[in-house]
């Protein structure tokens, strides 16, 4: 698996589903779109055209028997603006149909998405998504009740590849191909996906007044995580701020021993060492503890600044340690047949 997690490719897109990470995964099976992340967190989802229902996606993080979601996303927003008495029910090839609500539901007005939760596993919903031809989804709210077919071609390899790259094949856990060995142990990273799993004092960061303040939550689904470096140490990685149109900001701040510190990125500035507390389009790879950031200077991506940090201990703890910084001028005019590498634009750091 690769290392090196890009935290922004959904922000710097315009949506608010998981980032497709340039160095995760993400595969095609008929009309399935499975992608997976660093973290392991994984989804399939499908979109559906011309249908109430606009988008059917299971999701499953990384770690030892993590369960199972069920996604929903409606074209109408009226489907979900009451959840009183909202209910799914799923039936496969016309079998047994499941009812799903109350505590088993989750209802985001805002994105008029339906986040269902169950022991799918265990209760034979995943086998028969597996094996099965259509799925059949009926949403009853009041009076007003939806259906949607789902076809489930494709279904089989995307559970396969999510327990691939899951490193599920043979193990208890497994979506699809089950066997006899315990699950893994969890990995140091994990997604953080809203604001309420971050530690207190960085939630306070993100209240009126905060330097986060002004970012849109829905930011940190698929672009926030932690690392825990040690017993007592966690890196938090989350957007903060507004973002523009090809640039997303990001802080990244350190908990140690319930101490919460922000780290500051060092730059160059006019030929001389700087620091800033944000870096943009920031990508982590916690494998060698090192990050990267490419500012464009414009959306086709060939000016900016690209920088490369690693961690280092210093009087203060811990901090970052600017190992490398390139810059290009944009340039009057952009062709098509160049290649672009702000690896190989000229370094302002190290200084020569």
């Amino acid at each position: 698996m690769h290392s090196k997690l890009g935290l922004t490719l959904a922000v710097l897109l315009g949506g608010s589903l998981s980032a497709v990470a340039d160095d995760g995964a993400y595969k095609e099976f008929k009309a399935w779109q499975v992608s997976c992340s660093q973290t392991q967190s994984c989804s399939m989802r499908q979109y559906i055209a011309d249908s109430p229902l606009s988008g059917f996606e299971l999701q499953r993080r990384g770690g030892p028997e993590t369960p199972v979601s069920l996604v929903l996303s409606a074209s109408d927003s009226a489907i979900t603006a009451d959840a009183d008495g909202l209910e799914v029910v799923l039936s496969i090839d016309g079998g047994q149909p499941l009812t799903i609500s109350g505590d088993d539901m989750t209802v985001d007005t805002t994105s008029s998405t339906l986040t269902l939760s169950g022991d799918f596993i265990s209760n034979g919903l995943i086998d028969s998504l597996k094996n099965g031809t259509t799925a059949a989804v009926q949403i009853k709210a009041g009076e007003t009740s939806v259906s949607v077919e789902v076809p489930l071609a494709g279904a089989a390899a995307s559970l396969l590849f999510i327990d691939e790259y899951q490193k599920r094949v043979g193990h208890t856990d497994a979506l699809s191909a089950k066997g006899d060995k315990a699950p893994n142990p969890p990995l140091p990273i994990k997604d953080i996906r809203t604001i309420a799993e971050l530690p207190g004092a960085i939630r306070a960061q993100f209240q009126e007044g905060g330097a986060c303040a002004d970012t849109e939550p829905l930011m940190l689904e698929g672009n926030a995580m932690s690392h825990t470096l040690d017993e007592n140490t966690t890196l938090y990685v989350t957007p903060c701020g507004s973002t523009g149109a090809y640039n997303a900001p990001f802080q990244a701040f350190i908990d140690s021993f319930d101490m919460v510190t922000t780290l500051a990125f060092p730059a160059m500035l006019d030929g001389a060492p700087s620091a800033t507390p944000q870096a943009f389009n920031l990508s982590y790879d916690y494998e060698t503890k090192t990050f990267s950031s490419f500012f464009k200077g414009r959306g086709i991506g060939d000016c900016g600044t690209f920088s490369k940090w690693k961690f280092g201990e210093g009087s203060m703890g811990t901090q970052l340690v600017l190992v490398e910084e390139t810059f290009r001028d944009c340039p009057a005019e952009f062709s098509e047949n160049e290649t672009i590498d702000p690896s190989e634009w000229p370094k302002t750091w190290p200084i020569k």
